[in-house]
């Protein structure tokens, strides 16, 4: 198999106690990738000696600092150092499988249209493994409610990053749902490799998300309206709908732990500026009442186009 185009950016924060087992996986690989691209988002733990470490020797790894929080601003910068064709953006909470990179290589190579190319990961919390796959059938809604464009599903091409305009560094969370949404709107030719799940990603208190929605509010109402004007200016206005039926499902779950102002808010929110209040009401009983499954309910009353 020919050498590999990807480079992985990776940024760091505080992870020198999961870092180590992302780099094993990367080493791991059947096929290593063209550079590692390592960001340190301004830790205080021995993340940067890890690194270090690891990087010492080798020509195809860089590491640089963002002294700016976030990891949007983290990954800017690391997109920015890039120079292969295809990017791939990873977490260093998670782990590759041994095949991912040599997998999607592979992929590229037999699509050469291709923009984004994605594949299948495994999700562990708690010793259980679920595994969540990259569907491209519908990708405007599948990335909304499944969020396909999650950073370590898939790789695309640098440019359409950097046409895209690159990671928004003023969202606190769910930066990946509002980036694939921006991607998925200059309408990349997008293609599925095959084979086992590309990534293991681990479920990590301390992360973004954490154990709950309502930990952070706000947060995620953020990047959903940055969503909703991404699409209000490029006409997608079935696609509006999704988003705020997604609302509904984050003002659900709200309400399912214990914050009832925050839901009754968001939820009041959506019905004033919806013209299907009924639809969006069945939305967020359905999850309220069911908690999961409610994204087939959303794409069977609210069709839109099939990309």
């Amino acid at each position: 198999m020919s050498a590999s185009p990807i480079t992985i950016v990776i940024p760091v924060f505080n992870r020198a106690h999961t870092l180590p087992r992302l780099l094993r996986s990367i080493d791991a690989q059947t096929l290593a990738p063209a550079a590692v691209v390592l960001v340190d988002n301004a830790s205080t733990d021995t993340s940067m000696q890890v690194m270090g470490v690891w990087a010492r020797g080798r020509r195809d790894v860089t590491i640089l600092s963002q002294p700016r929080p976030g990891a949007p601003a983290a990954r800017n910068l690391g997109l920015a150092a890039v120079r292969t064709e295809w990017t791939m953006f990873f977490d260093s909470d998670d782990e590759m499988t041994p095949t991912h990179i040599a997998g999607l290589t592979a992929a590229i190579s037999a699509n050469p249209d291709a923009g984004i190319v994605g594949k299948d990961i495994i999700i562990r919390r708690d010793g259980h493994d679920s595994l969540k796959r990259f569907d491209i059938s519908r990708p405007m809604f599948m990335h909304i409610f499944r969020t396909s464009l999650s950073t370590q599903r898939y790789v695309a091409r640098t440019e359409l990053f950097r046409a895209a305009g690159g990671w928004d560094e003023s969202l606190p969370g769910w930066d990946d749902l509002e980036l694939g949404v921006r991607l998925l709107l200059l309408s990349p030719v997008m293609t599925k490799a095959p084979g086992e799940p590309g990534a293991i990603v681990h479920f990590q208190s301390e992360s973004i998300t954490g154990e709950s929605f309502s930990a952070r509010p706000g947060a995620w109402e953020k990047s959903l309206d940055a969503m909703r004007e991404d699409l209000l200016r490029a006409g997608r206005h079935e696609a509006i709908d999704w988003v705020d039926a997604k609302a509904m499902i984050l003002a659900a779950s709200y309400r399912r732990e214990g914050s009832r102002g925050l839901a009754r808010r968001l939820h009041d929110r959506v019905m004033a500026r919806t013209p299907h209040r009924w639809r969006m009401r069945l939305i967020y009983l359905h999850n309220l009442i069911f908690r999961r499954l409610t994204w087939l309910l959303a794409g069977a009353i609210f069709p839109g186009r099939k990309y």
